[in-house]
């Protein structure tokens, strides 16, 4: 009897040819569904990624070489440390992870990263609750579009800003006394303003790049009828199939099938937008190619995000029930070509950076150097 061994990369190279080819087959069968993914998620880009998202993007990045990352203040020291039990340059990172979006939170960790000034261990940790939808996305598209009520939006956005905190604060325990001892790096020279820009363009191109891809999947899942066959063999309903396949793989799309779902509405919403489909959780991956900082616990924290923001969100539609809510599973017209929450969550950043700083006095010695140091 002859035994013939195959190697590891044999297996892997064949698997991957089949993939291949099965892939080809399937663009070949279905040309008609590719197309009409790729139509809606370069149409999703340009009606709500981009006009929402770029200038938070461009923010992340101005942020992040500004003398806030460089140089934190007192106030911004003791919220990263006391709280989050990281180094006092994550502090803005963690407010514009709130305030600007998925993608906002995920280029600064980036950026903090390649500077040196954080280390693999807390890129980890913040991932763990730095990678949230912005209230313009949660407030005027989820709830002024979707819901047809911006309570209903608030709502939300709340119920995923007080869990990204305590699930934040969580994961500082133990690393306070340790991030007080953590100095400082030597930074290298700010970026020109035209090569943010550039990177903030080739993120956002990045990004859209997911979404794309991720509605071409769903787009061919229901050509081929993945939903139905799951449906049958699982005794689940066909809308319900489809609705979790489009909150896997987008966003976006998961919400809009989802707003319209049952009473259970806000709890299904919150798990889609914690989840934040594969288009969102590529961006951490994309911004840091080939360090493999996402583990499984960044899914498992991506869930356990999910069902607490719901669990959350099912109380404060109780205590506080949106005034007009719908149930509809288009998006209704805003008022507003820019939405009004996100200008204001803007002018509330703003005021917050003012805070950070500290009163400290700078001098110059001979070179031109500014040093900072307390009065």
């Amino acid at each position: 009897m002859f035994v013939h061994t195959l190697q590891k990369r044999t297996l892997t190279t064949g698997a991957v040819a089949v993939g291949l080819t099965a892939a080809c087959c399937v663009l070949l069968g279905y040309p008609a569904a590719v197309s009409t993914g790729i139509s809606r998620g370069l149409s999703i880009c340009s009606a709500v990624i981009i006009p929402t998202l770029y200038p938070f993007m461009l923010l992340a990045g101005i942020l992040a070489d500004s003398p806030l990352c460089r140089r934190p203040g007192r106030a911004a020291e003791w919220i990263a440390r006391r709280l989050f039990g990281l180094p006092g340059c994550c502090a803005p990172a963690i407010l514009l992870s709130l305030v600007g979006g998925y993608p906002a939170g995920a280029l600064a960790i980036a950026r903090l990263y390649r500077q040196e000034q954080i280390d693999r261990a807390q890129v980890r940790r913040m991932t763990a609750f730095c990678v949230n939808g912005g209230p313009g996305f949660i407030i005027s598209t989820v709830g002024a579009g979707l819901l047809g009520s911006v309570q209903a939006g608030m709502v939300l956005c709340a119920a995923q800003m007080a869990v990204s905190l305590g699930i934040g604060i969580y994961l500082g325990k133990g690393h306070r006394r340790q991030s007080e001892t953590t100095t400082a790096p030597v930074l290298p020279p700010p970026r020109p303003a035209a090569q943010m820009v550039g990177d903030t363009c080739g993120a956002l191109l990045t990004m859209c790049g997911f979404v794309v891809l991720a509605a071409a999947l769903l787009s061919l899942s229901e050509a081929m009828g993945v939903a139905r066959g799951i449906a049958a063999a699982t005794g689940v309903a066909a809308g319900s199939v489809s609705a979790l396949l489009a909150a896997i793989l987008e966003v976006s799309c998961g919400c809009i099938a989802l707003a319209g779902a049952d009473g259970l509405t806000p709890l299904w919403l919150s798990l889609a937008l914690s989840w934040g489909g594969l288009s969102v959780q590529g961006q951490p991956a994309a911004a840091l190619p080939g360090e493999r900082l996402l583990t499984p616990r960044f899914w498992i924290w991506r869930l356990v995000h999910g069902c607490c923001s719901g669990g959350v969100a099912l109380i404060l539609f109780h205590l506080f029930p949106p005034d007009r809510a719908t149930v509809g599973g288009s998006p209704a017209p805003l008022p507003y070509s820019v939405s009004a929450a996100a200008s204001l969550m803007l002018l509330f950043l703003s005021f917050l950076t003012m805070l950070c700083f500290s009163e400290k006095k700078a001098g110059k010695n001979e070179q031109g150097v500014v040093y900072w140091s307390k009065r």
